[in-house]
C-alpha cells in the first residue's frame, strides 16, 4: 500500500497500521531497504513455480477401464482357444480375438504409462509446491524486515511531527491516537494528492494545509481541540 492508502482519509475512527504506514511514509520520500533486491528475486522466483498439483484421477481411470477390457479379452481367447481344441469351427473368430487381445495388452501399458507419467508430475508439481512454501516464508520474513527498517528511517521524523501537531498533547507516535499519527505521517511523507480531513486539529483548512504540506478537502469546519 502506498501512504495515500493509509492516510487519504483522516477523521475519528480511521484505523492504522502503524508499522506499515512509517514504512509507506519512508518508500514515499525515496528510502529503500536493504533487502530490497532479496525481496524482488523472491517474488521473482514465486511468480515462475506453478502452484497446481495435476490430477491424476482420468489416468487411473483410463487405468482402470484398460484392465477390464484386458481381462475380458482373456477369458474370451481362452475359451475360444477351448472351442478350437474341441473341433469347433471358430478358427477366424480366435484369430480376431488374438488381435483384440493384443490391442487390449498395447492400450493397457499405454494407460499405466500415462499413470506414471502423471504420477511424476504430481511429484514434480509436490517438490515446487514445497519450493512455493519456503519462498514463501523467506518473502514474508524479507518483508517484515523491509517494513522495520523503513519504519525506524522515519519514525524519529514522526515523533517530531506528532509532538509539533496542534491540540495533540502526545510527544512520540507510538503514544499519539489514530488521527495525530495518521496526520504526522501525511507531513513527513511525501503525497501528490489532496487529503480529506474531518478532525479538529486545525482552525481551517488552510491551517492544516500549511501544516501538512498539502491540499486538503475538509468534510467539517476546523477547530482546535485543546
Amino acid at each position: 500500500m502506498s501512504l495515500y492508502d493509509h492516510v487519504a482519509v483522516i477523521a475519528p475512527g480511521v484505523t492504522l497500521d502503524r508499522r506499515a504506514a512509517l514504512a509507506a511514509a519512508a518508500r514515499s520520500n525515496g528510502h529503500k531497504a536493504s533487502v530490497a533486491d532479496d525481496i524482488e528475486r523472491a517474488r521473482e522466483q514465486l511468480q515462475s513455480l506453478s502452484a497446481s498439483v495435476p490430477t491424476r484421477a482420468a489416468a487411473r481411470r483410463r487405468v482402470a477401464e484398460t484392465a477390464d477390457r484386458l481381462e475380458a479379452e482373456r477369458e474370451r481367447v481362452a475359451t475360444l482357444r477351448g472351442r478350437l481344441e474341441a473341433g469347433d469351427d471358430v478358427a477366424d473368430t480366435y484369430r480376431q480375438a488374438i488381435a483384440d487381445l493384443s490391442e487390449a495388452e498395447t492400450d493397457h501399458a499405454a494407460a499405466k504409462e500415462r499413470l506414471d507419467a502423471a504420477r511424476e508430475r504430481a511429484r514434480e508439481a509436490r517438490d515446487v509446491r514445497q519450493r512455493r512454501l519456503r519462498l514463501e516464508d523467506e518473502l514474508g520474513n524479507l518483508e517484515r524486515a523491509a517494513r522495520a527498517e523503513l519504519a525506524e528511517a522515519v519514525r524519529p521524523a514522526a515523533d517530531d511531527a506528532v509532538a509539533a501537531l496542534p491540540g495533540c498533547g502526545a510527544t512520540t507516535f507510538d503514544g499519539a491516537g489514530p488521527v495525530p499519527a495518521a496526520l504526522a505521517l501525511a507531513r513527513v511523507g511525501s503525497l501528490e494528492r489532496p487529503l480529506t480531513l474531518a478532525c479538529r486539529h486545525f482552525a481551517t483548512s488552510g491551517d492544516a494545509e500549511a501544516w501538512l504540506g498539502v491540499p486538503v478537502v475538509s468534510l467539517r469546519p476546523m477547530v482546535y481541540r485543546w
